[in-house]
């Protein structure tokens, strides 16, 4: 039969390496591929566009756009508010993760504004969150899974490997973070976890990784959790997927007791197994290492519906079930989201103390500026954030081989350099300053600063060489040197900031070098203002 010139066209635009059609087979007409998710999306657009909007992120391999759905009370305006990012369909084959992503827009979109305790519920959330969703970060490898109508059983997307005949990546194993570390992925092409030649090899996590970094305001990330959603085996997982440790050193104690306590609080709620990636099996190279071992993002990895692995049929349960096990999650999101403005509020013992104004554990960028004032005159040794290496002479340790909580800390000159005075501060003063924050209201009280320091010198060391703590410009800490040996020993401060109830501040940390020929060495780790009750 003779094709017509439009259907001609219509080949022609089609990627060159996708095959046509693509179509969900009989019985599984109820799941949306890309076209009909965009119209789906879109409809809700124009039925809530004041708290409903998308944005390109970015473009497939195959050059399909990559969206990103916001939702917020006032969704052209980027507030300073927190932020949540729920993607979906990272493997092509996992279609009811992009169902997934459209059930929590039309359960935010179409619920917010009603006169129901459920619409009180979105409203407190969609007024005070913006809520990021990615329904579809591998659009070209989900459409060829459908491609003539029959799963393909497809996961990669649809990327040609340089040197090999084979097509695509595993989304999942090609994040900067740990790649190919450690046995969690296959260096081979052609392989189900194939991680790519190199990190950040697929356009797609690329675009959604350039997205997350364009999330940082003022050197501080604004997205405080996320989801990826993958299926199946009804599991909430957190990271680390690279290692068996449930607590490394690039994991704090306070940020696993969280992470525990949010995944489990969701399972709770969708009767889905809480546990530890790795439990499942060792993974590297995915996304929630990275949202969280980079950027600091109390990240999950959900394995929706069924537990019934048997053939394939895990990854395509018919479409009868979708509104029963995507509605089945409602509850579990808003929760989470609920905890987007402090995460740590889910564990009792944490919730004052880590949800203030300032909690800063060094293991990311949060927006500290060093040397704020131009004023600095330290010849070496500066602070920085860092990973400390242990300095020492005959009297003992002068920095620390560890921070006091992770792996970073606030340090002056974090290398050991060529001896222990080869990186400590000399010949005047380093300095670095907190973003700003606002101790309340004027006249409350409760007000704490609290922090862990290091301040280590030689026996030549005077009182012109010292740590100091400004709140402000008031010095509310100082620590100076005594003409004796002091080792570098992890001590903590607590100071009442009352006096500076209702005013906006910033957090300077000082250390100097005042006298002749001193040793001198300071760091800092897990800053923190908060209200006591």
């Amino acid at each position: 039969m003779a094709l017509t010139a439009s259907v001609l066209a219509l080949i022609g635009a089609l990627p060159a390496n996708a095959m046509s059609p693509a179509d969900f087979p009989s019985g599984f007409e109820g799941y949306h591929d890309y076209s009909e998710m965009m119209t789906d999306i879109d409809s809700v657009i124009a039925a809530h566009p004041g708290i409903v909007a998308k944005q390109s992120i970015g473009q497939s391999y195959e050059g399909r756009t990559i969206w990103a759905i916001k939702i917020s009370d006032n969704v052209g305006t980027d507030e300073s508010e927190p932020e949540v990012l729920i993607e979906s369909l990272h493997h092509a084959r996992e279609h009811l993760g992009a169902e997934q992503a459209l059930e929590i827009i039309h359960l935010l979109a179409d619920n917010y504004g009603q006169s129901t305790s459920l619409g009180q519920r979105l409203a407190n959330i969609v007024n005070t969150r913006e809520i990021w969703i990615v329904p579809m970060v591998n659009p070209d490898g989900a459409e060829y899974d459908i491609s003539g109508g029959a799963f393909q059983n497809w996961r990669r997307n649809r990327q040609p490997i340089p040197g090999s005949t084979s097509i695509g990546v595993d989304l999942n194993r090609n994040w900067g973070y740990m790649w190919g570390c450690c046995h969690g992925s296959s260096g081979t092409p052609g392989s189900t976890t194939y991680r790519g030649p190199s990190p950040w090899f697929a356009p797609e996590d690329v675009a959604l990784r350039d997205f997350v970094l364009s999330r940082r305001v003022g050197g501080k990330q604004q997205i405080t959790e996320a989801i990826s959603w993958h299926s199946f085996n009804e599991q909430v997982m957190w990271p680390y997927g690279y290692t068996y440790t449930d607590v490394p050193r690039t994991m704090t104690a306070d940020d696993h007791a969280t992470f525990v306590a949010l995944g489990t609080g969701m399972a709770d709620r969708n009767g889905y197994t809480a546990q530890q990636m790795s439990d499942l099996y060792l993974l590297d190279g995915d996304a929630s290492d990275w949202l969280y071992g980079d950027q600091r993002i109390f990240a999950f990895t959900i394995e929706g519906y069924p537990t019934d692995g048997s053939h394939i049929g895990g990854f395509y349960p018919p479409d009868s079930v979708i509104e029963r096990e995507t509605t089945r999650n409602d509850n579990t999101v808003l929760w989470l989201l609920e905890h987007a403005n402090c995460p740590y509020s889910a564990v009792p013992s944490l919730a004052v103390t880590h949800c203030g104004p300032l909690n800063d554990d060094f293991e990311t960028t949060r927006g500290w500026t060093i040397n704020p004032n131009h004023t600095d005159t330290a010849t070496s040794g500066a602070f920085e954030r860092g990973i400390p290496q242990k300095t020492s002479n005959s009297a003992g340790v002068k920095q620390a081989k560890l921070a006091y909580s992770g792996q970073a800390e606030l340090v002056t000159g974090a290398a050991a350099g060529s001896g222990v005075s080869g990186n400590d501060v000399d010949g005047g003063t380093t300095s670095a300053r907190s973003p700003q924050v606002k101790l309340g209201n004027a006249g409350s009280t409760g007000w704490t600063l609290d922090f862990e320091y290091t301040f280590a010198h030689n026996a030549s060391a005077t009182a012109d060489d010292y740590l100091r703590v400004l709140v402000g410009t008031k010095e509310v800490f100082r620590i100076s040197g005594n003409g004796a040996n002091q080792n570098a020993i992890w001590t903590h401060a607590t100071i009442s900031l009352d006096a500076l109830a209702g005013k906006s501040v910033r957090v300077t940390v000082e250390a100097a070098d005042g006298a002749a020929d001193s040793l001198v060495e300071a760091a800092v780790d897990d800053m923190r203002i908060y209200q006591t009750p």
